[in-house]
């Protein structure tokens, strides 16, 4: 079983190379699924990826609102399906800081208390663009026992 941390809506690579009948590395197509049928998706085209007879990275984008997801890979070779699916463990964590869990598209995106501040954000490698020049940083506010978002300006 391979498992991955990763937050809704980011994107994670899993490589793998397809081993035929007779021990061999062989091309490949491999049709992905999500065990539990809830509405998670990928994006179009990765239910369907080739791989080549060296080790190669397949890309996956998880759109889930679930704690945890099972993926499905089946390789079908030269000779048909071959083998057992391998299963891959993703684990999805909350949103980080600056992010929020938009439920209808089931990614995380720029805190809506962010966006007059902020050009975009960027789930996969975690960052916030700010508008112009304006100097302030993003930090955690626990004071009062309940978690928030606080922009600190001139920094």
């Amino acid at each position: 079983l391979y498992k991955v941390s990763v937050y809704p809506g980011q994107t994670v690579g899993v490589s793998l190379v397809a081993v035929g009948q007779r021990n061999g590395t062989v091309p490949s197509t491999i049709t992905s699924q999500y065990v539990s049928d809830d509405g998670a998706t990928f994006r179009d085209f990765q239910s369907t990826q080739t791989s080549n007879p060296t080790c190669t990275e397949l890309y996956y984008t998880i759109f889930s609102q679930r704690e945890t997801e099972v993926i499905k890979l089946n390789a079908e070779g030269t000779c048909g399906a071959e083998g057992i699916p391998l299963s891959v463990n993703v684990i999805l964590l909350d949103c980080p800081i600056g992010f929020t869990l938009n439920s209808s598209t089931n990614q995380c995106v720029c805190d809506e208390r962010l966006q007059r501040y902020t050009n975009s954000c960027n789930i996969d490698n975690g960052e916030i663009t700010r508008i112009g020049s304006d100097d302030f940083w993003v930090g955690v506010d626990n004071t009062n026992g309940t978690e928030g978002l606080i922009l600190h300006p001139h920094c």
